[in-house]
This record gives C-alpha cells, structure tokens and sequence, in this order.
C-alpha cells in the first residue's frame, strides 16, 4: 500500500503507519 503496512493479529488487526517505507 502507499505507505501503510497492514499487519495481521490473531486478535485483530494493527495498521502502522510507515511513509517512504513501502
């Protein structure tokens, strides 16, 4: 995604922030 990193948990779901990462 544009500078979004979507990490998946058992119990839910983390959206982290990283601009020029991806």
């Amino acid at each position: 995604n544009s500078g979004y990193s979507k990490l998946t948990f058992g119990k839910g779901t983390m959206l982290l922030v990283s601009p020029g990462k991806c």
